[in-house]
């Protein structure tokens, strides 16, 4: 019995400290605690496919994600899917649909995505500039200037508009939305089957903003040539103020064309930060792969991206993926967060320490009360027994006492098996039941007397 009581104290202990260990993992190492979870939750889902959604086929993200997933097969053993959705797509209604992606590359000036409570930032990428191209021949000098066929990029119906759009609409040359006016100086045109290059050839449009990186192969192929340069945002300052997301910038001068002198000055614009992000489900396993073949030197290095830890992790205020965020701290020395947190879990433990060893303390001063005021009982007991020894007269009541001698005795001999008497205890009850046999005796023997006295007179 007591080897089971045992058992289920033991039992009962390590659930408690699992329980404890448990409840302060979190706090005192969530790294360790997200891990856990992670993995487990992993190990009961299952693994699968995960998808990255690219934006349009000839975007930036697109070509990020490309040389992105041929590291990450490199590194990690596997690749992500690519999937093509529209670059002003929405990104938090297609992260973690049924049929939509898991990661996706995304404009910090994207609609919603700030605040989208299911979406995280994994790394910021190099700046995407907002560019607007024109043939040499246009008359445009800035962009207020813009008439005609302007090419803002692709958007379906309903979809929120795309960045050419939102400076289009801030400068009043277009209606806002899906709205038609047909007195506006500008009309938004998509882009045809062709390239960019044939549309313009074609008359397709007189104009087109494109958001990409400096270095993209987009932009460099349209201004090989010489035939085309960039037209500026005189007032890109108030203009970043008014979009979310942007930032006032300037594209260097002679940064493209023939001999690189395209263009002839410094160009003020807008740019947006193209951020990676991904859905709260991704594993972190899939987001420290992704971002260990993102921060590879080769792939900043073929995308001419200056991308580095330092400022990947800046994010624009958007919550970073918990994988991310272990990731972006794994070498940090000890903060002054973790010491906090060290000197409060080492404070709970003294504290329960404490706690035990006074229970405990009170516990075996409890026992040491019950055990004396058994013994005073008992003590009691015995030695009203032995006075009542003492004066009785009769055989019969004698032996009736002593028998309550003895069950008080061997009472008392229990209480000790159990651990309710201490030695001293025991002793001191089989010393005052010797006392009682005694008083018997000497109380026979007197009786004993005076029937010899009386038989001889």
């Amino acid at each position: 019995m007591r080897g089971w009581r045992a058992a289920a104290a033991i039992g009962l202990a390590v659930i408690v400290g699992a329980g404890v260990v448990g409840g302060l993992l979190q706090f005192l190492a969530p790294d360790i605690s997200y891990h856990v979870g992670d993995r487990a939750r992993e190990l009961f889902s299952g693994q699968r496919p995960y998808r990255i959604g690219l934006g349009s086929a000839t975007g930036a993200g697109s070509e990020a994600a490309r040389v992105l997933n041929r590291y990450l097969r490199e590194k990690a053993g596997y690749e992500l899917e690519l999937v093509n959705r529209p670059a002003a797509g929405p990104v938090v209604s297609i992260m973690g649909r049924a049929d939509g992606v898991d990661l996706a590359m995304a404009s910090s000036a994207a609609d919603g995505l700030a605040t989208a409570d299911d979406v995280f930032a994994l790394a910021a990428l190099d700046p995407q500039y907002f560019l607007v191209i024109v043939p040499n021949g246009s008359p445009v000098q800035e962009f207020r200037d813009l008439t005609g066929a302007v090419n803002p990029g692709v958007r379906t119906p309903g979809r929120p508009p795309t960045l050419g759009e939102r400076v289009l609409e801030y400068y009043g040359l277009i209606a806002p939305g899906d709205a038609v006016a047909p007195d506006a100086r500008v009309t938004v045109v998509r882009p045809k089957a062709g390239t960019n290059l044939e549309d313009f050839e074609s008359g397709h449009m007189v104009a087109a903003t494109r958001t990409q990186s400096l270095h993209s192969e987009l932009i460099e192929r349209i201004m090989r040539g010489g035939q085309y340069r960039l037209v500026p945002i005189k007032d890109h300052e108030a203009l970043a103020r008014a979009i979310p997301g942007t930032r006032a910038d300037v594209i260097p001068a002679g940064l493209y064309g023939p001999d690189r002198r395209i263009p002839a000055e410094p160009v003020p614009t807008l740019t947006v930060a193209q951020i990676l992000v991904a859905g709260r489900h991704v594993p972190g396993r899939v987001v420290r792969d992704v971002l260990e073949a993102l921060y590879d030197p080769r792939f900043a290095r073929e995308m001419q991206y200056a991308v580095t830890e330092e400022t990947g992790r800046n994010v624009g205020g958007m919550p970073l993926h918990p994988a991310a965020e272990i990731y972006y701290h794994r070498n940090d020395l000890v903060t002054s967060d973790r010491l906090g947190r060290l000197s409060f879990v080492g404070s709970a433990f003294v504290a329960t320490a404490a706690a035990v060893q006074f229970l405990l303390r009170f516990r075996r001063n409890e026992r040491k009360r019950h055990r004396r005021r058994l013994l005073g009982d008992d003590l009691s007991a015995l030695d009203a027994i032995r006075r009542h020894v003492e004066d009785a007269a009769d055989p019969a009541e004698t032996r009736r006492l002593l028998r309550e001698a003895d069950d008080l005795l061997a009472g008392a001999e229990r209480d000790a098996a159990e651990g309710l008497l201490d030695a001293d205890g025991i002793d001191s009850i089989r010393s005052m039941h010797q006392l009682c046999a005694l008083a018997a005796s000497r109380g026979a023997h007197v009786a004993s007397s005076r029937f010899e006295v009386g038989t001889a007179k």
